[in-house]
C-alpha cells in the first residue's frame, strides 16, 4: 500500500528552520542534487560548475526579496552538509532548466473550486504536480512554524523552500509552470511561492508575485478560505489575472490572458495542455454543486489522452531523463483546513488526509 509522503516538522527562525529542514532531510537532499545534476546537464547542457556559477546570479535578487528567505536557504545548507549555492541551485532548478536545450515538458493541473459550486459550501483548490518522472520520491510534506507568521503546511522537494500548500491563515497555493519569450535572472519561482504561503492575507500573497523581480514565467494560483480565488500570470516583465468562472478556474500550461499569448513558449512544447484545460473543465462544469475533494481526486485521475493526461504517465518511447509522471496530487479544502495528497499518479497511489 502506498504510505504518502513523509512529513517533516520545522519551527523556529528562519535559519532554525532552515537548518532543522536540511538535517531531517540531509539523504534525501543529496539525492535531489544527484538527481538535479543529471537533467541540469541532459537538458541545459550545462555541468555542476556552470550550474554553481548561474546560481550565483539569483543570491543578489533572493537576499533584495527576502533576506529572511536566504537566512532559511542558509540553515538549509548548514544542516545538510551543503554549500548555500547548492541549496540555491535546488530552488532555482525551474529557471536553470527552463532555458535549456531540451524544451520542458512539465504539465500540472490546477483547479479551484469556489463555495456556490461546491457541496457543503466550502473553498476547495488542488493540482496534480505533474514532474520529471526521474525525480520521482524526492517529495516531502513540510510543516513550519514561525514567529509572527502564519503555519505553513507545503508539498515541496527536499532542499526547497516551498511549492503547493496552504497555511493557517487560510491562504493556499498552487501552481503552473509558464515559459515566456522574456527570461532574466532574478527571483526564483518556488521562493515567490513560499513567500506566498508566509502571507497573513490573501493581498498580500498577490503583493509577494507583483513586488518581486521575477526570473522566469508561471501561473500562481491563489486562494482564500473565504471563497476567493484567481490566477496570476506572470512574466519577467508583466502579470495578467485570471477570475474564475460562475465559480470555477481551471489552469494547465498555456497563457489565457491574450496579450500574453504572443510571446507563450510552453504551448510550443506540450501538446497536452489545452486537452487537460479543457477536460478539467468539462469534467467539473458537469458536477457543478456537488463538487466535493472526492469528485476533485476522480478528475485528477482522469486519463484521457493518455499518458500525457490530466493524471500523467511516463511515455517509454521517449528517453528517460524527459519522462514526466504525476508525481503527486494534492486536494485542499480551504475551509476546514485539510489536504489530502497522494505520492504518485493518483489513480494508483492512495490520499492521505493531512491537517495543518
Amino acid at each position: 500500500m502506498n504510505e504518502g509522503f513523509r512529513r517533516v516538522q520545522v519551527s523556529g527562525t528562519p535559519h532554525e528552520c532552515g537548518r532543522q529542514h536540511g538535517e531531517q532531510l540531509a539523504q534525501q537532499i543529496h539525492v535531489n542534487l544527484a538527481g538535479y545534476w543529471r537533467l541540469f546537464q541532459h537538458k541545459a547542457g550545462l555541468d555542476r560548475a556552470e550550474v554553481l556559477a548561474r546560481s550565483e546570479s539569483f543570491l543578489g535578487p533572493i537576499r533584495t526579496f527576502g533576506p529572511h528567505l536566504l537566512d532559511e536557504l542558509t540553515g538549509i545548507a548548514e544542516g545538510a552538509g551543503i554549500s548555500l549555492i547548492e541549496v540555491v541551485a535546488l530552488n532555482c532548478r525551474t529557471e536553470i532548466l527552463s532555458s535549456g536545450l531540451v524544451p520542458l515538458d512539465g504539465g500540472c493541473t490546477a483547479v479551484f473550486c469556489a463555495p456556490e459550486i461546491t457541496a457543503d459550501g466550502h473553498t476547495l483548490m488542488g493540482q496534480n504536480w505533474d514532474w520529471s518522472d526521474h525525480m520521482r520520491g524526492g517529495t516531502v510534506l513540510l510543516r513550519i512554524q514561525q514567529p509572527g507568521r502564519p503555519v505553513i503546511l507545503t508539498l515541496t522537494e527536499a532542499g526547497m523552500v516551498g511549492k503547493i500548500g496552504f497555511n493557517s491563515a487560510g491562504v493556499g497555493v498552487c501552481t503552473n509552470f509558464l515559459r515566456h519569450q522574456v527570461w532574466r535572472p532574478g527571483v526564483p519561482f518556488h521562493l515567490i511561492l513560499r513567500e506566498m504561503l508566509n502571507a497573513t492575507r490573501p493581498g498580500l500573497a498577490v503583493a509577494a508575485v507583483y513586488r518581486g523581480a521575477r526570473a522566469d514565467s508561471g501561473s500562481y494560483m491563489v486562494a482564500h478560505r473565504d471563497g476567493e480565488g484567481l490566477s496570476l500570470e506572470a512574466t519577467p516583465k508583466q502579470l495578467g489575472l485570471i477570475h474564475p468562472a460562475d465559480g470555477l478556474l481551471v489552469h494547465t500550461n498555456h497563457f489565457l490572458t491574450s496579450r500574453l499569448q504572443d510571446g507563450d513558449q510552453a504551448i510550443l512544447m506540450s501538446d497536452n495542455t489545452l486537452w487537460r484545460y479543457g477536460r478539467a473543465t468539462h469534467l467539473l462544469r458537469q458536477q457543478a454543486g456537488k463538487i466535493t475533494p472526492e469528485v476533485i481526486q476522480s478528475v485528477f485521475r482522469d486519463h484521457f489522452d493518455f499518458p500525457n493526461s490530466i493524471c500523467r504517465h511516463p511515455d517509454p518511447s521517449v528517453h528517460e531523463l524527459e519522462r514526466v509522471a504525476s508525481l503527486a496530487s494534492v486536494v485542499m479544502d480551504l475551509t476546514a483546513g485539510r489536504m489530502w495528497a497522494s505520492a504518485g499518479e493518483p489513480c494508483t497511489a492512495e490520499y492521505h488526509l493531512n491537517e495543518i
